[in-house]
């Protein structure tokens, strides 16, 4: 069993990519590559099919490795309810809330991260012939790396190679390297025998102009630089915890995301994006907002200090005034905060007790303490406007339920009812995420809001966007079989 991990001088490096496509790669090769990110930090997440919650990019990455998609991928997930505050979640169920304080620098929950940690390892040292692991945020944190347990800490756990990537785009790449080994020179000199290399990502230019600091990087640290990679801006994959506006050259469907400052699960809209002349963009203000054809309120990790947020801005008023004309629809949280009232009695999300909500659904939302996590399939209720579209599937991520009032269920599954539908107006609100990865739904959906501007349905083929995905993790996986020769070298016989 071998492991290689990639490491970046800071966030946003390319790790994930690069994580992603190496496993496609050895996967090409006919290895059982598992990808592995002990922790994670994501509003972005994804119930694996025994109703666990992973981050979103994990996932993503297993299904690049031809894998199923596992806890012990992802042990520990940090899920951001406020700016020092997080839900812990382990092997994918929720611990506890904690602070930024309590967890990174108190040793206090360090026996149980551990354990979680070396129980997954031993997992997937079992079952697969290769981690591919990935790190968070900088290699070298000297305040973080007595109790770190996802860069230099974890690759000691693992017996891993690494590779630092450092981001060329943003300039001071070789700085950070440079400053990257000298801390750990200074705090954990072990840590250098654990590193094969660096990789210098999204380049841009005259490979000759590069070359000089190359050879200056390898002499000045003893470290190779074993791929240099091209920005990629071209292939399209799953954001990890971030947001995306997706425009389009004749945009004939305007669709506007609000903007939530705990916003979850933005990447449910990327299948909608990928219809024929729809732009999807995100919204934070009114002047933003425009003059949609619909209005998506999406999800969120703490649905009433987000409901305060839209008041404050002036966006609740403008969507409950743009709710007369146009398509209002609600995503899990989004779905709450359409609603007469948020009930809170054990202040589950906040102290608040009880919250107004933006009343275009007449039902009220409970929260409770135990989460559903759950991967379901569903079908529409029969008297909605989307009952043609057939069976759907979909997962949950929420601790609300939904009492109905003068308004009907929007799908129907067994054993329970989902959602709720205006009775006369085009407003809905679902607790189903990925629900427009359902193509038919999708294109029910589109259509209507082409009906209201008189233009004529989309008759033609379902976008393939799951095959596009596909097939630039085939791409990127070339590109590093290109760039990334020394890789055999580094993981020795393969």
């Amino acid at each position: 069993m071998q492991a290689l991990m990639i490491q970046g001088t800071s966030s946003d490096a390319g790790k994930t990519t690069i994580v992603t496509g190496l496993c496609r790669l050895f996967a090409n090769r006919g290895f059982r590559v598992a990808p592995f990110k002990s922790q994670n930090m994501a509003l972005n997440s994804f119930v694996t099919k025994d109703n666990r919650e992973i981050a979103r990019a994990t996932a993503t990455q297993a299904m690049a490795a031809r894998q199923v998609p596992s806890v012990h991928m992802n042990p520990l997930l940090l899920k951001p309810k406020a700016d020092d505050t997080a839900q812990l979640i382990v092997h994918g169920r929720p611990l506890c809330d904690v602070s930024a304080r309590d967890y990174f620098m108190s040793d206090k929950l360090q026996p149980t991260k551990l354990a979680a940690i070396r129980e997954s390892i031993a997992y997937l040292k079992q079952n697969y012939d290769l981690i591919v692991a990935e790190g968070a945020g900088s290699c070298a944190e000297p305040n973080l790396r007595a109790l770190d347990v996802v860069n230099m800490g974890v690759a000691h756990e693992l017996g891993a190679k690494v590779l630092i990537v450092s981001d060329l785009a943003n300039g001071g790449a070789f700085a950070a390297l440079l400053g990257s080994i000298e801390i750990m020179r200074l705090t954990n000199p072990e840590d250098l025998g654990l590193i094969g290399g660096f990789i210098l990502n999204k380049f841009r230019g005259d490979s000759a102009v590069l070359a000089p600091g190359l050879e200056f990087i390898a002499r000045a640290t003893s470290f190779p630089v074993v791929g240099v990679l091209p920005y990629l801006h071209d292939l399209r994959f799953e954001e990890e915890d971030r947001v995306k506006d997706y425009g389009c050259d004749h945009p004939e469907i305007d669709i506007a995301v609000i903007y939530l400052p705990h916003i979850s699960n933005a990447n449910d809209f990327d299948f909608l994006a990928a219809e024929k002349n729809v732009q999807v963009r995100f919204v934070k203000t009114v002047e933003a907002l425009g003059l949609p054809d619909a209005i998506i309120v999406p999800g969120t990790k703490n649905t009433p200090w987000d409901l305060d947020h839209l008041r404050a801005s002036g966006l609740a008023r403008k969507i409950e005034e743009m709710s007369a004309s146009i398509p209002v629809v609600g995503i899990c949280g989004g779905l709450e905060m359409l609603g007469r009232k948020l009930l809170d009695p054990q202040h589950v999300e906040s102290d608040l007790g009880t919250t107004e909500g933006l009343n275009l659904l007449d039902i009220d939302v409970e929260f409770l303490k135990d989460k559903t996590l759950v991967n379901r399939e569903y079908e529409p209720d029969p008297k909605s406007l989307f009952a043609s579209v057939g069976t759907i599937s979909g997962y949950e991520i929420h601790c609300g339920i939904v009492r109905r009032r003068n308004c009907s269920p929007l799908f129907r599954y067994d054993g329970g009812l989902d959602g709720a539908i205006h009775p006369e107006k085009l407003i809905f609100g679902t607790f189903i995420h990925d629900l427009f990865k359902n193509d038919r739904f999708t294109r029910t959906f589109v259509n209507l809001l082409r009906e209201k501007k008189d233009l004529r349905p989309l008759d033609g083929p379902f976008p393939r966007l799951r095959d596009i995905i596909d097939e630039n993790c085939d791409t990127l996986a070339r590109l590093l079989a290109d760039r990334l020769s020394p890789i055999s070298l580094v993981l020795g016989t393969l």
